[in-house]
């Protein structure tokens, strides 16, 4: 893809992000923390509270919101010697993370592990509120490790379980210890899939009251669901983000959710389709690429049962003539019948970088967020050079940053 990609130079998307300005707790109330509104259509910018959002979203408008819900996903427990050992869940050996979540024990997880002295058949056990939880290490290797987990009693969750044994597990930026109000505060009102070990930060500004609102001012809502890792925080090291292993995360679409996009865009009379965070921009965008590459008969996309996007498949399909979003999801709908599934379930690579086109998403509700980073890259995307306006225009006005922090609406040139 190098050919096709000019270089994205990570420099160009650097800018100084004091300290300070990183949210370390949340507003008392969510849908009272500051939006800052950019228009690239006009190259304008708005000082709002989130609370306004149904005046400033004209109807009807879509909002797609990733449902899944974070787990607490950070354990501490103790060797037989006494010693703490602090992990965190990162992925099952085998199936998906949800059914991982939703699993009775026993059950195998990568681990990221912080300990001494850790090898493998050492037995690490916490114990408390009647609950007893055990691992067995098989494997160490980099801080990476793979344990069998069991527990008492047997027919709860792993889910369940880590409600009362876990901890919340906040973005390493947050340089505290979570605390029981975590548990509320780092969680969207509509989180329903346990799924995630970080939250979609752009969703905790909403409150039923607001939802409400925007429902009765026009707006609908459509539910996808990507399940976010601990790799949505890996740094960008090359120099050169073409450079840059784009990590794969899990997504979940309902066919529900597939007719109501269908629906919005075969009306006239709709407006914009606005994408709540990077996660939701991901899975939508994945959405139609999966479904470009079932018009084109692909046969190892047509005749598997799961969707697989690759980090560049975007930058390859888009050298050609491309149809339209409606036209994209309408394949996947035929797909979905021949292979008699009531949801799209698969993987994305996607990267979304400058000189990436938007298909499906005519704006952003998303976060401020760090410098040199894919989100950046997918923002710049979206709005081009407008997002060094908007920043500077946050830092300068006292704006909170990051998962904790204050939110922006993007309107991309797109919007109707």
């Amino acid at each position: 893809m190098m050919e096709v990609l000019p270089p994205v130079r990570l420099e160009d998307f650097d800018y100084e992000l004091p300290p300070e300005r990183i949210a370390q707790h949340p507003l008392p109330e969510r849908d009272r923390c500051r939006l800052l509104v950019a228009d690239h259509r006009r190259r304008q910018l708005a000082h709002h509270i989130f609370a306004e959002l149904p005046q400033l979203v004209p109807a009807p408008s879509l909002l797609v919101r990733n449902i899944t819900r974070v787990v607490h996903a950070r354990l501490f427990l103790r060797k037989p010697t006494g010693g703490l050992v602090e992990l965190l869940l990162l992925a099952p050996t085998s199936g998906s993370a949800d059914a991982a979540f939703g699993a009775t024990p026993p059950v195998e997880w990568e681990c990221l592990l912080r300990g001494r002295r850790l090898r493998p058949g050492t037995v690490l056990s916490v114990e408390a509120d009647g609950l007893r939880l055990h691992a067995v290490l098989h494997e160490v290797s980099h801080g990476i490790a793979r344990l069998r987990f069991e527990w008492d009693p047997p027919d709860m969750t792993l889910a369940e379980l880590l409600e009362h044994l876990g901890h919340v597990p906040l973005p390493p930026y947050v340089r505290r210890s979570d605390q029981p109000a975590d548990r509320q505060h780092y969680q969207t009102v509509y989180a329903r899939i346990p799924s995630s070990v970080a939250a979609p930060t752009a969703g905790l500004h909403f409150t039923e009251r607001l939802l409400r609102e925007l429902e009765h001012a026009g707006i609908g809502f459509a539910d996808v669901c990507l399940h976010i890792g601990l790799d949505t925080f890996k740094p960008v090291r090359a120099a050169d983000a073409r450079f840059h292993r784009m990590h794969s995360e899990a997504l979940m679409v309902p066919r529900e959710t597939l007719e109501i996009l269908l629906h919005f865009l075969r009306s006239p009379e709709r407006r914009w389709l606005v994408a709540i965070g990077t996660t939701s921009v991901r899975t939508l965008e994945s959405l139609y690429w999966h479904g470009v590459r079932l018009l084109r008969r692909e046969p190892s996309v047509w005749d598997s049962p799961h969707l697989q996007v690759g980090q560049w498949d975007a930058y390859r399909l888009q050298t050609t003539a491309l149809p339209p979003a409606a036209e994209a999801l309408e394949a996947i709908g035929e797909w979905l019948g021949h292979h008699r599934l009531g949801r799209i379930e698969g993987t994305t690579e996607l990267m979304i970088l400058p000189g990436y086109q938007y298909q499906l998403c005519d704006a952003l509700i998303t976060n401020f967020h760090q410098p040199r980073s894919t989100l950046l890259l997918l923002i710049a995307a979206l709005i081009g050079d407008f997002w060094r306006e908007v920043y500077a225009e946050a830092l300068a006005q006292g704006y909170r940053f990051l998962s904790y922090g204050d939110a922006s609406l993007l309107i991309s040139e797109r919007a109707r």
